[in-house]
């Protein structure tokens, strides 16, 4: 049986349906609820048990404005997961959540920006940097052109958390960030 990505069960056969899309619109919820739900939607349980165990206080982490609109499993549960510094694995046919031994580089670093008359898309780039990430210009361009080239005119964020400060930037936007093979990229609210 040939696996794709983690959509292997680690204590059975059966293969989770990776081409399933997930909705999920939420005003507010925390991590472990969006997971449960998600989870049915791609036909697979949740353990929560275990993942409260392995993942508290994180799992229980208040997430606000939850827009997951068609999005295949895999890139719901890493867009939900990685700004909190969590990961996943599928162990027969449940979800279970991890701490991320190795979480994205930006997601609770401090980074500080002040300026104006840049692109939404320039600010983000420069965010990325002072964490180490790098930016997919090509990909982000193709995904949110014209509302990465907005221009800013007054940008001022102060040692705030990379995933709050590209929050502030990308919000007014409608947009929103994912880190993909440690680069930043921007996607549709």
């Amino acid at each position: 049986m040939k696996c794709l990505l983690a959509f292997c069960l680690l204590a059975g056969s059966a293969v989770a349906q990776p081409d399933v899309k997930i909705t999920y619109i939420a005003q507010q919820a925390s991590v472990q609820d969006i997971v449960q739900t998600i989870a049915a939607q791609a036909g697979l349980s949740y353990n929560w048990q275990k993942s409260f165990d392995q993942t508290n206080p994180d799992c229980r982490r208040w997430v606000t404005d939850v827009r997951i609109q068609q999005f295949p499993f895999a890139s719901a549960m890493r867009q939900l997961l990685q700004t909190g510094g969590l990961t996943y694995q599928i162990e027969a046919g449940a979800v279970v959540l991890y701490r991320d031994p190795n979480p994205p580089r930006g997601a609770g670093a401090l980074v500080s920006y002040a300026g104006g008359g840049k692109t939404v898309q320039y600010i983000a780039l420069e965010l990325a940097a002072q964490v180490g990430l790098g930016y997919d210009f090509a990909k982000s361009v193709a995904e949110t052109a014209p509302e990465c080239q907005k221009f800013v005119d007054h940008v001022a964020i102060e040692q705030e958390t990379f995933d709050a400060a590209m929050t502030e930037i990308l919000a007014p936007v409608g947009l929103r960030y994912l880190v993909e093979n440690g680069k930043v990229v921007l996607y549709r609210k």
